[in-house]
């Protein structure tokens, strides 16, 4: 029974980045794109983050907190485009995130971390197993 508590991290890093992976997966498949303008910035964990202004089909007004890298911006820009959920509209990202391949998104890296955690952890108890 200790053996599987070794697991607890890979599994929260995997059910972190699959819940993640999730929301890439519906925005992908049913997302619905608008043009959002840039709004305030502000340093989240030590990146720098702007929050995107945009509006829905209803006209209604919505903002998502992307990372500046994340945006697609050149210059002096300030439009850009994203992508929301019609049936969640608060659920949306940017266009250039969608674009990316899943592994490398952050919620990729966290599937990653997990399965090379989870790794770790059986070859650690292999070679435990294996010397006793």
């Amino acid at each position: 029974m200790f053996i599987f508590i070794l697991y607890v991290p890979a599994l929260v890093f995997l059910g972190l980045g699959m819940f993640g992976l999730r929301d890439v997966r519906i925005l992908r498949r049913r997302g619905v794109r608008a043009e959002g303008r840039c709004g305030g910035t502000s340093w989240n964990a030590g990146i720098s983050s702007v929050d995107v202004i945009y509006r829905d089909g209803n006209e209604e007004r919505h903002y998502v907190t992307m990372a500046a890298e994340d945006l697609g911006l050149t210059g002096d820009e300030s439009v850009v485009r994203v992508v929301y959920d019609p049936l969640k509209p608060d659920r949306a990202t940017t266009a250039k995130v969608l674009k990316k391949p899943a592994w490398k998104t952050q919620e990729g890296y966290l599937v990653i971390i997990g399965l090379c955690v989870g790794a770790v952890v059986t070859a650690l108890i292999a070679v435990a197993a294996a010397a006793s």
